[in-house]
């Protein structure tokens, strides 16, 4: 047995054990056509999330050899058109996917009046109806049934293989003693080829049916036979899209409580969010509370050292507050004669944020800020003579310590040594300037933070650009 595998079945024996006593019934696991579909159709369009170089697979280029001859349809075009206009993007892809009968048709399950609850919002009722005419037409072109129906025997292999290595049942169990219990619900595990690294938790809830819970999860390694690798990130990942179905409607019930917050939350990190699909507050908040359930259901499952390292997970992708929340949560799973549900404990969850939001205001309020640099941001048409960047700070600045970020060829050639002035507010930056080309870099970043003030507070990122007149 590898050492991959023996981690593995540990963690497969630790979920069991740990696991509460109610199960579920059965999880089913789907490769699905809608989804594979768009997928194309996203990869086509040059959208970054389904592109990704960890996308890269023997079954990936079998689709995209398959399809080539369309790569310019006018459906491929439209969707590039509509994430221009709307944000079409991300999990808006996998949501219209599941609100369709077939992939053969591509009709929509239900009428857009009354708006389906659980479909995207950037679709639009005014353009879907044109995009899957489209998109119908992209399929009859390039003989997409023929694609999937070929694909039969490699989907099944990989509905196989994830089966028999991820444990399901007792997470979706979890989540219902914990949110409360969803009745009549159906959930199943649909295995995105093409998503590589992205998983999304969508799922579809219409008027007199049963809700869906169907989150697509990506596939980011492959054997050297072509099939995905089901490793132990699966049954957390699993566990994480799922709670969405949970935890974004309990945000949008109380989402005036938690507004505020969420905003000033949002803010602090907005680009390291927007890097991730996380667009706005109310999404920040979603998976704020996802990701602190899924730490909850770690320690629950596992014990505490899972628990430990998924809040250190959380850390990593900038959900800084996640471990402090879940840890908050703790007192809401100890005291359930007293909180019947999520829902009545919302108070609690309100006051934890806005203590974390009061420290970033306060922490924003320490935090040096540029107020002037030579030549500004944005320029255009500066004197290629000019031999020296200028940057003018708000405040005292630690001395020797400076991050000029970016790709060497986009950074004016430094030509000597940095140093503030003796106020420490000024920094001169010696360079040699290149007529006619643009220069792009920023003062900091996520990673490398030397610009910092006297007190040890960093600049937040900036970024910076100007472009040299021609000679």
């Amino acid at each position: 047995m590898s050492a991959l595998r023996s981690v593995w079945f540990v963690f497969l024996l630790a979920w069991l054990a740990f696991a509460p006593s109610t199960a579920r019934a059965q999880v089913e696991v789907r490769v699905d056509p809608r989804v594979e579909l768009l997928c194309v159709l996203a990869r086509f369009a040059g959208l970054p999330e389904f592109n990704a170089a960890n996308s890269a697979s023997p079954y990936a280029r079998r689709a995209e050899q398959h399809f080539a001859g369309q790569r310019e349809h006018a459906a491929v075009a439209r969707l590039r058109e509509l994430r221009a206009q709307h944000g079409v993007s991300y999990d808006a892809l996998p949501s219209l996917a599941v609100h369709l009968v077939d992939v053969r048709g591509l009709e929509l399950r239900a009428p857009l009046e009354p708006w389906p609850e659980r479909l995207d919002a950037r679709w639009k009722p005014g353009d879907l109806p044109g995009f899957l005419a489209l998109a119908r037409d992209f399929a009859a072109r390039s003989k997409a049934t023929e694609f999937f129906d070929a694909e039969r025997e490699f989907y099944a292999q990989v509905e196989q293989r994830f089966s028999s290595s991820v444990p399901r049942e007792r997470g979706l169990a979890w989540l219902d003693s914990f949110y409360g219990a969803k009745p009549d619900v159906r959930c199943t595990a649909l295995i995105g080829l093409l998503c590589g690294g992205r998983n999304f938790g969508v799922g579809v809830k219409l008027a007199g049916a049963p809700e869906e819970l169907t989150p697509v999860l990506g596939c980011w390694e492959f054997d050297a036979q072509g099939q995905p690798l089901f490793g132990p990130a699966y049954g957390p990942l699993f566990l994480h899209e799922v709670a969405h179905s949970y935890a974004n409607p309990l945000v949008e019930r109380h989402f005036e409580r938690l507004r505020a917050a969420g905003e000033r939350i949002h803010a602090s990190c907005a680009e390291s969010m927007r890097k991730q699909g996380y667009a706005n507050a109310r999404i920040v908040l979603g998976e704020t509370l996802v990701r602190a359930s899924v730490v909850r259901c770690r320690i629950a499952l596992e014990g505490d050292a899972a628990g430990a390292q998924q809040a250190q997970a959380e850390r990593a992708e900038h959900f800084e507050w996640v471990p402090k929340l879940a840890e908050q949560l703790a007192e809401y799973e100890s005291a359930r004669e007293r909180w019947s549900d999520l829902d009545a404990y919302v108070p609690r969850i309100a006051e934890q944020l806005d203590a974390y939001a009061a420290q970033l205001a306060e922490l924003e309020a320490k935090r040096p800020k540029l107020v002037g640099s030579t030549p500004p941001n944005g320029a255009v048409d500066v004197d290629p003579s000019l031999s020296e960047l200028v940057f003018t700070f708000d405040r005292p600045m630690r001395d020797q310590s400076w991050s000029i970020v970016g790709r060497p060829d986009d950074q004016p050639k430094i030509t000597g040594k940095l140093r503030y002035d003796s106020s420490r507010k000024l920094l001169t930056v010696p360079v040699q300037l290149e007529p006619g080309k643009t220069y792009r870099f920023a003062l900091n970043s996520e990673r490398f933070q030397g610009f910092v003030s006297a007190e040890g507070v960093p600049l937040a990122p900036l970024d910076m650009h100007f472009t040299v007149k021609a000679n």
